[in-house]
């Protein structure tokens, strides 16, 4: 049987460890598909969609001023770029970041498409990727289905 004096030295390093253990992620950024706010949205309307993703980055040059996020309707063949913002200094990306970016998307921008088949009900979904200032490109992932409708 060992003693207790063992098992709270053994308890002791365990929280020495884990606390000096810096969480490393790779410095190729990782996306991962949260959720959007809605599955259903009137086409043309002042309603906002909310895409929701977490990032991880091991070197934190994700965000650099420039267009660096990137979305793909499924109903066409354009890619939209938009701009993750230049993080602070403050928050010392250099050494990794993970986090949740939410990108608002305006309905007026969403039409039905024109073929008889969508006059009144349309779907799609998103694919997302982006790219850090070294040009490493993350994964692609994609959102659930949206459904449009007049």
């Amino acid at each position: 049987m060992r003693s207790p004096i063992f098992v709270v030295i053994c308890f002791a390093f365990l929280i020495l460890y884990s606390c000096n253990k810096e969480t490393k992620y790779s410095n190729i950024p990782k996306i991962k598909f949260l959720g959007l706010n809605t599955s259903r949205v009137q086409a043309g309307s002042d309603s906002t969609i909310l895409i929701r993703f977490e990032i991880e980055d091991g070197d934190g040059n994700v965000g650099f001023g420039t267009k660096n996020l990137f979305l793909s309707d499924s109903r066409f063949n354009d890619t939209l770029p938009y701009e993750i913002p230049k993080i602070p200094e403050n928050y010392n990306p250099s050494n990794g970041i993970k986090g949740i970016i939410q990108l608002e998307y305006n309905a007026a921008f969403l039409f039905l498409r024109t073929d008889s088949a969508h006059s009144s009900l349309d779907t799609l979904h998103w694919q997302l990727y982006l790219k850090d200032q070294a040009g490493n490109m993350s994964n692609i992932i994609q959102t659930t289905e949206l459904v449009l409708f007049k």
